[in-house]
């Protein structure tokens, strides 16, 4: 048995003998991790040497680690897509070189009965046995996935049926092979992705064997399109493979995929499938109808953590299409029983300047003066070692909206406030000023956990943002270096109903109103928060009204309000 030392801090020992030594990339075996988890260590035959690339790696293992270990810190899967993906969990290291991957084992359900991954070939191999309604919720779950690289501006570059895996009981997906992650900026085909994800969307709900393409040519559909399927479905193939002089940058993306899907073959509240569509398939596959079962409701998730810090700031995106709060369209439903990922909150811009920790900040150009005072430091009551978490490698602090959001909070002037969205993004947004985007990215911040809370009248918003770092000591750099400078930081709205219109609004209008806003530094992590009235009012008598929200809510967010249950 071998010990190797992993980036984390963490050490595995490794079996002595490959498990899978076929592949021709590298060499396979079983580990165990100190908590006697096992796992799989993947050691490249030629290791990686660049720099670049060394941090890509570094990056994907630093969100997947995040998002594995928080799924197994819950006692399994929560339906997010992001633990759909077999990220890998650890770099090991040896003279200064990463030559292999820790990675978790292939959930049972993705297995034959033999052992061997079930793979898509799989599924267009036996057509009789593979229903409709499972096929349509299988390629809706498949666009979450890959949805889940997208939003982090990643391209996989090997969507193909050999890495992609599926439940034998379910409409569930599974990726692998996430070796070749990069940022999408870096991929010598930016639109590869989309393309393959097109051509497995065809193969799963057609039940296209597949052809041999022409050498040099794409891959083009071969058995055909029924000739009732849904327009929109339809215009997408078309953009995807290029028919109508369709160039690789109109290849559709995987929410638009997603959304399509949706509104073909599920109902408006997602709760049933929609038999006439399903019939489409059907016909066109030479099968017998087969009933659907219904789909059960179940909460929506947070949207899945952002890895940062790869080589260029990445725009951020706008979503749409997600009802948002206590609308009478408040969620889709869940693809048997299943948790579809969807993003609960827009982004606007807002200017925020941090003058000092636990302080208020200073007058921007832009906005209105306010003063500076002392904020109390948190307590808590929780009985553990607050010391780990100034450090990433002992931070335990899973990252989640619920681990680091309150779900409600009362300011100083006993206002209740109830978070209504939540969801994690990528450090760095194009709306943010060049000073703070620069220091998030010198101090390599790796996660931004946003939330949007009302008050029970709704009338006024809070926002938040809870940034983390490797360290306090990247954190408070970031934080004092900042101090006294004009900044410019992002708001955060729902994406549609209360409190939307706030982000909807021209930046002038936005500035004017009365605002608060306020910065703090605590452990490995950076706060700020910002409050005004959705109805964007100018009155300064109202400012001591959005100053308590602002102020209070960097109290009570981040680890202590998960550790001081525990």
């Amino acid at each position: 048995m071998v010990v190797v030392a992993g980036l984390s801090g963490e050490s595995y020992d490794v079996d002595a003998e490959p498990f899978y030594a076929a592949g021709s990339r590298s060499v396979q075996y079983l580990c165990r991790d100190p908590r006697g988890q096992q796992r799989l260590f993947k050691q490249f035959r030629a290791p990686l040497t660049s720099p670049t690339e060394i941090e890509w790696a570094r990056q994907a293992m630093l969100f997947g680690r995040q998002t594995v270990l928080a799924a197994e810190a819950a006692g399994g899967s929560t339906g997010n897509a992001a633990e759909a993906i077999n990220w890998p969990i650890d770099l090991v290291v040896q003279d200064g070189t990463p030559p292999g991957v820790v990675l978790p084992l292939i959930p049972m359900d993705y297995l034959q009965p033999d052992g061997r991954p079930r793979t898509l070939d799989a599924l267009w191999a036996t057509p009789g046995q593979v229903q409709a309604y499972f096929r349509a919720g299988l390629a809706i779950r498949l666009c979450d996935i890959v949805r889940v690289f997208e939003d982090r501006q990643l391209i996989h570059g090997d969507l193909s049926p050999k890495n992609v895996l599926w439940h034998g009981a379910a409409p569930l997906a599974y990726v692998i092979d996430t070796a070749g992650l990069r940022p999408v900026d870096a991929a010598y085909d930016r639109y590869q992705d989309r393309y393959d994800l097109a051509v497995l969307l065809y193969r799963i709900l057609f039940l296209d064997p597949g052809v041999a393409a022409v050498p040099g040519a794409p891959w083009q559909p071969a058995v055909g399109y029924p000739p009732d399927l849904d327009p929109r479905v339809r215009a997408l193939f078309d953009r995807a493979f290029g028919n109508g002089g369709f160039g690789p940058d109109a290849r559709p993306s995987a929410l638009e995929w997603g959304d399509a899907l949706r509104a073909t073959y599920l109902t408006p509240d997602g709760a049933n499938y929609v038999p006439e569509s399903l019939a489409v398939l059907d016909r066109h596959a030479g099968q017998r109808p087969a009933s659907a079962p219904a789909l059960p409701t179940v909460a929506l998730t947070a949207p899945v953590p952002s890895p940062t810090g790869w080589s260029q700031p990445q725009p951020q995106v706008a979503y749409s299409g997600a009802p948002q709060g206590n609308s009478p369209n408040t969620a889709l439903k869940v693809i048997l029983g299943v948790l579809l990922v969807v993003l609960v909150i827009a982004i606007a811009v807002g200017a925020v300047v941090l003058s000092g920790k636990d302080s208020k900040p200073t007058a921007s150009p832009t906005t209105p003066p306010t003063t500076t005072t002392t904020a109390p430091p948190t307590t808590t009551t929780a009985a553990f070692d607050k010391s780990t978490l100034n450090q990433q490698a002992t931070d335990k602090t899973p990252f989640t909206a619920d681990a680091l959001l309150p779900s409600t909070f009362t300011d100083s002037k006993g206002v209740v406030y109830n978070r209504t969205s939540s969801g994690a993004k990528d450090c760095v947004s194009q709306n943010m000023s060049d000073n703070v985007k620069t220091a998030l990215q010198n101090n390599k911040c790796q996660q931004m956990m946003t939330g949007v809370y009302l008050n029970p009248d709704q009338t006024i918003l809070v926002s938040i943002e809870v940034f983390a770092f490797p360290s306090n000591t990247e954190a408070d750099t970031t934080y004092t270096g900042l101090k006294g400078q004009d900044q410019t930081w992002d708001v955060w709205c729902p994406t549609q109903g209360v409190g939307s219109s706030v982000c909807q609004a021209n930046l002038k209008t936005m500035f004017a109103a009365t605002y608060s806003s306020w910065g703090r530094q605590q452990y490995r992590y950076l706060y700020e928060s910002y409050a005004l009235y959705i109805n964007l009012t100018q009155d300064s008598s109202l400012e001591p009204n959005v100053d308590a929200p602002a102020h209070t809510v960097i109290q009570v967010v981040g680890p202590d309000n998960y550790w001081k249950t525990r």
